[in-house]
Protein backbone atom coordinates (compact mmCIF):
# COMPACT_ATOMS: atom_id res chain seq x y z
CA UNK A 1 0.00 0.00 0.00
CA UNK A 2 1.36 3.65 -0.54
CA UNK A 3 2.05 5.76 2.04
CA UNK A 4 -0.51 8.35 1.07
CA UNK A 5 -2.95 5.40 1.02
CA UNK A 6 -1.98 4.57 4.85
CA UNK A 7 -2.04 8.13 5.79
CA UNK A 8 -5.49 8.52 3.76
CA UNK A 9 -6.81 5.13 6.33
CA UNK A 10 -5.22 6.70 9.24
CA UNK A 11 -7.22 10.17 9.22
CA UNK A 12 -10.23 8.15 8.51
CA UNK A 13 -10.03 5.87 11.68
CA UNK A 14 -8.91 9.19 13.19
CA UNK A 15 -12.35 10.91 12.76
CA UNK A 16 -14.55 8.05 13.11
CA UNK A 17 -13.07 7.54 16.75
CA UNK A 18 -13.15 11.82 17.33
CA UNK A 19 -16.93 10.52 16.02
CA UNK A 20 -17.35 8.21 18.35
CA UNK A 21 -16.09 9.71 21.25
CA UNK A 22 -18.50 12.70 20.46
CA UNK A 23 -21.38 10.16 20.06
CA UNK A 24 -20.42 8.61 23.42
CA UNK A 25 -20.28 12.08 25.02
CA UNK A 26 -23.46 12.88 23.50
CA UNK A 27 -25.19 10.09 24.92
CA UNK A 28 -23.52 9.90 28.50
CA UNK A 29 -23.96 14.07 29.01
CA UNK A 30 -27.16 14.14 27.42
CA UNK A 31 -30.30 15.82 29.66
CA UNK A 32 -33.16 13.79 29.36
CA UNK A 33 -36.81 14.80 29.01
CA UNK A 34 -38.37 16.61 31.84
CA UNK A 35 -40.73 14.56 34.12
CA UNK A 36 -44.26 15.27 34.31
CA UNK A 37 -43.84 16.57 38.25
CA UNK A 38 -40.96 18.84 36.77
CA UNK A 39 -42.94 20.05 33.99
CA UNK A 40 -45.85 20.74 36.69
CA UNK A 41 -43.40 22.52 38.69
CA UNK A 42 -41.78 24.79 36.35
CA UNK A 43 -45.60 25.88 35.09
CA UNK A 44 -46.00 26.48 39.03
CA UNK A 45 -43.16 28.80 38.80
CA UNK A 46 -44.38 30.65 35.84
CA UNK A 47 -47.32 31.76 36.88
CA UNK A 48 -46.60 32.53 40.22
CA UNK A 49 -43.66 34.37 38.76
CA UNK A 50 -43.66 35.36 35.33
CA UNK A 51 -40.65 36.73 33.46
CA UNK A 52 -42.50 40.02 32.74
CA UNK A 53 -43.34 41.18 35.98
CA UNK A 54 -40.22 42.04 37.10
CA UNK A 55 -39.88 45.94 38.17
CA UNK A 56 -37.46 47.36 35.63
CA UNK A 57 -36.17 51.17 36.36
CA UNK A 58 -35.95 53.03 32.62
CA UNK A 59 -34.02 56.24 32.85
CA UNK A 60 -35.21 59.63 32.38
CA UNK A 61 -32.96 60.50 29.26
CA UNK A 62 -31.36 57.50 26.87
CA UNK A 63 -28.24 56.46 27.72
CA UNK A 64 -27.41 54.92 24.76
CA UNK A 65 -28.58 56.76 21.12
CA UNK A 66 -28.22 60.49 22.77
CA UNK A 67 -28.50 62.00 19.20
CA UNK A 68 -32.89 60.99 19.44
CA UNK A 69 -35.37 63.43 20.57
CA UNK A 70 -37.63 61.95 22.86
CA UNK A 71 -40.12 64.73 23.25
CA UNK A 72 -43.22 63.79 21.35
CA UNK A 73 -44.28 66.04 18.86
CA UNK A 74 -40.67 66.75 18.01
Amino acid sequence: MSKSSELYLQEQQEEFELELSYQEWLRDNSMNEPSELELNKMEQDFIIKPYFSSNRILSNRLLNHTDINTRLGA
